[in-house]
């Protein structure tokens, strides 16, 4: 049976475009940079390029598969694996969009604290930056993608034109030569790009919501576009102003690139950034979550608001206890679940789907 969502709570097609540009960019773009170039070194703007084309082809599975279904990934669980095994496997991705919050979460306060407010205990920021995420996921998922909307047109259309700064230092010969490293080199910096480049998977959770989903394909394939133009640009500006030894050394490297811009108003204009970079992560956090208490209420039977209230909680009391190498597992194991479970488990989940669905139509 389709899974019917009110009208009043579905968004037009076109506002895709924001929700998975929002998906994907979030504090991954601030250092990036050192991790793609580890192995592949400068030529590992090129292995951005084959990841966001390896996105492309995984949004088209995901809409091929929830378009058979015909609702969430919750609806695909139970239509394969029944409602048991089913609710168990969408258990294991709502478990992982918390994760992938909290990652984003630790992540940023982590920037704040070291480029603001030193001081400042982990658990304070992170309750004030959760009740706006509260505020947002409880108006529902239209309020998501109004803020989803603003960090695009509000900060990021801004600071794009901010990547000139840098330029008139930069060496493009740093660039040089080009493919002077190895296939395995190449397939790193791509596997690196690919967990940049993720959130797309929030479309296994929202499709219901898009009115006249298949309309909206295109949309999703020009956002993952805009966003690997996006980094790639990004990784090139790098690479063409730091060293690789100075690029080793340099953990945000976007950051930094941020500290030579001088206004005669603005000292610090690295402050101004880390405010405006609030919105996003803001956003990406609030999809995410709305994500992962969203299939826990279809799951569970249970009021959205109140695996909220819980995740918001647990995530409070992480931040404060979590220590630098707990945090390191962290990103480990969400990166790990990110590869697994949707560059590997929902190809075969879709070959799975068709099958039984041929058989079922032939009788």
């Amino acid at each position: 049976m389709p899974l019917q969502v009110n009208k009043r709570h579905q968004v037009s097609p076109y506002l895709v475009f924001f929700i998975v540009y929002n998906s994907q960019v979030g504090i991954g773009i601030l250092g990036f940079q050192r991790t793609i170039a580890a192995k592949a070194g400068y030529d590992a703007w090129i292995g951005v390029i084959l990841a966001g084309s390896l996105v492309q082809l995984f949004i088209w599975m995901m809409y091929k598969l929830l378009d058979k279904a015909d609702g969430d990934i919750v609806n695909v669980h139970s239509k394969v694996f029944g409602n048991i095994l089913g609710n168990f496997f969408s258990f294991i991705i709502m478990i992982y969009y918390w994760l992938a919050s909290l990652s984003v979460l630790l992540g940023f306060i982590e920037i704040i604290q070291v480029w603001m407010f030193p001081t400042l205990p982990s658990w304070i920021l992170c309750s004030l930056i959760l009740i706006l995420v509260y505020y947002c996921v409880s108006g529902g998922f239209r309020a998501v993608v109004g803020v989803s909307f603003l960090s695009f047109i509000y900060p990021q259309i801004t600071l794009i034109v901010l990547y000139i700064f840098p330029l008139k230092a930069a060496h493009i010969t740093n660039l040089l030569p080009i493919m002077n490293h190895s296939f395995l080199d190449m397939l790193d910096a791509v596997k690196s790009s690919m967990y940049t480049l993720a959130g797309t998977e929030t479309l296994l959770m929202f499709y219901p919501f898009i009115r006249d989903p298949k309309s909206s394909k295109k949309f999703a394939h020009l956002a993952v576009l805009f966003t690997t133009l996006l980094y790639t640009v990004s990784a090139l500006v790098s690479f063409m102003y730091y060293s690789e030894r100075q690029l080793k050394e340099t953990i945000w490297p976007e950051l930094t690139l941020i500290k030579i811009i001088r206004l005669s108003y603005l000292e610090r204009f690295e402050y101004l950034y880390i405010s405006m970079y609030l919105i996003i992560v803001s956003s990406l956090i609030a999809l995410l979550l709305w994500c992962s208490t969203r299939g826990l209420k279809r799951i569970f039977k249970k009021k959205q608001k109140n695996f909220l209230i819980i995740l918001s909680l647990l995530s409070v009391v992480i931040s404060q206890l979590i220590n630098e190498q707990w945090k390191e597992t962290l990103d480990k194991y969400v990166t790990q679940m990110n590869l697994w479970i949707f560059y590997g488990y929902i190809p075969i989940l879709l070959i799975i789907f068709t099958i039984l669905r041929r058989r079922k139509q032939n009788g």
